[in-house]
């Protein structure tokens, strides 16, 4: 299991994905991860992961909609969708999503969590946590 956070506020434009500098925890060797960096790799082949992802968003324009999604290597989790319509500049909310997902027997694959708005926003106390289950 891996929980990562990051110890300030990030500005995401459209597409861009959160850094972690952060590890709050990591036991076991089913995840791998390098510090600064955006991207969980799930090691283990055939397993299933359980993926939970949130922290604080909002949008830099009052009237913009934060999006915050879970991708799987390069695709976007539609679960894991978190939005968040911003009412006034500075505003934010807390979100949170989980999710299951099965690796395939190819090999390595990587978890990110991006904005995948048309708007810039703001990541405050982010929180991604993967943990084999099986």
């Amino acid at each position: 299991m891996i929980i990562l956070t990051n110890s300030a506020s990030l500005t995401l434009g459209p597409g861009q994905s959160a850094t972690f500098d952060t590890v709050v925890l990591h036991t076991g060797c089913a995840e791998c991860y390098r510090i600064g960096s955006g991207a969980i790799t799930l090691r283990m082949q055939n397993a299933m992961y359980e993926i939970a992802a949130g922290g604080n968003i909002g949008a830099t324009t009052a009237g913009d909609v934060a999006n915050l999604t879970v991708f799987l290597n390069g695709s976007p989790l539609p679960e894991t969708v978190m939005n968040h319509t911003t009412v006034a500049v500075g505003d934010v909310n807390n979100v949170y999503r989980e999710t299951a997902v099965r690796t395939c027997c190819c090999g390595a694959e990587n978890a990110t969590i991006r904005n995948n708005g048309d708007s810039t926003i703001v990541l405050e106390n982010p929180i991604f946590k993967i943990k084999r289950v099986a």
